[in-house]
């Protein structure tokens, strides 16, 4: 690889996602003007429908009543690697990759991931920290690759890949932990959820309980959204023991609950329409199920199909009467999802 390079497409990057989504989202609920989306987004329109995940092979059966939660791993079968860092792609049929940096450096790290369809995706990476990336866009070529900032725009290129991905099943990337989204068998997310799961009939009272204990538990932390800095990400646990957090606390929260009990479950960051303020940056849950029903409200699912939850709504855009509502999905135009 290439040694110093000035990378202005990487630069371009960060500017973007850096600035939308961790000064938006993770600044809270962040409002931006039509013009200024339309111009970084090249989204034309303000309400659009959320782009459908085609379901290849869907097969549920992992779905059980005794979830073990299906925890990443890093075999490495399938890697790239060099003295500085490695790509593990052996699980990409999974839905995910693992990179870490082994080398020593006091500089800012991102994996760069170029999905199918050409949308760019950044991530943090931490030294001697091993981190799990989902491979959230579907079946199709990804190309993933490692820098590490210098000075200004320019950054060192450490190492990349080109992998073809065919998933094993379409949703695979939403079952298990990653990096945006971390849990495990013994978080108190997991056991909450599995107190939740005692109470509940089938698939979609479990999706009714956990959004509704979300609701009734979580309040939205205006003072946290003012405060917050631009490098902020979710800390579910310390979301659950306090009982309030951001829009990214909020859906974070929701997913990890509802993916530790093998409901396929997507963390979405993008835009919604509101009547009054325009286009608002923001995060939130779509939830996939195999069974008809309704969750209360214009929540309703048609079966083997996916459905916005936004949890969000019902602690501060509802209660504002902005006129947002989740489940078709029509003020919800989705961008990024992990």
């Amino acid at each position: 690889m290439s040694g110093f390079i000035r990378r202005k497409y990487l630069a371009l990057v960060i500017l973007i996602v850096t600035g939308l989504i961790f000064g938006g989202l993770m600044s809270g609920c962040g409002l931006f003007s039509d013009e200024t989306l339309d111009t970084l987004l090249s989204v034309p329109e303000a309400v659009i429908d959320e782009q459908e995940v085609p379901l290849a092979n869907v097969d549920l059966t992992f779905i059980t009543s005794l979830f073990e939660v299906p925890m990443p791993d890093a075999p490495g079968l399938l890697v790239e690697s060099n003295a500085q860092a490695f790509i593990d792609y052996s699980n990409k049929h999974d839905g995910y990759v693992t990179v870490g940096f082994t080398g020593s450096t006091d500089n800012m790290l991102r994996v760069l991931m170029i999905v199918p369809g050409g949308r760019e995706y950044l991530f943090n990476l931490t030294p001697e920290t091993v981190e799990v990336l989902p491979l959230a866009n579907g079946s199709g070529q990804y190309i993933i690759s490692v820098h590490e900032h210098i000075v200004g725009n320019t950054f060192l290129d450490i190492i990349s890949v080109t992998i073809d991905v065919e998933l094993f099943n379409e949703l695979a990337p939403f079952i298990r932990p990653n990096q945006l989204v971390w849990y495990d068998n013994e978080s108190p997310t997991t056991k909450q959820a599995n107190e939740l799961r005692l109470e509940s009939h089938n698939q979609n009272d479990l999706i009714r309980a956990i959004y509704n204990f979300v609701v009734e538990n979580i309040i939205y932390d205006f003072e946290l959204a003012e405060a917050v800095e631009i490098d902020y990400t979710a800390d579910i646990y310390r979301v659950l023991e306090r009982g309030s957090g951001i829009c990214l606390d909020i859906a974070t929260l929701t997913a990890a609950m509802l993916r530790s009990q093998g409901i396929p479950a997507k963390l979405v960051f993008g835009y919604l329409y509101d009547q009054n303020h325009g286009n608002i940056y923001h995060a939130w849950v779509s939830v996939f199920s195999e069974e008809e029903g309704s969750l209360g409200g214009n929540i309703d699912f048609a079966g083997g199909t996916w459905i916005i939850l936004d949890p969000t709504t019902e602690t501060i855009l509802i209660a504002s009467e902005t006129g947002v509502t989740a489940g078709n999905g029509k003020i919800y135009h989705d961008l990024y999802y992990y």
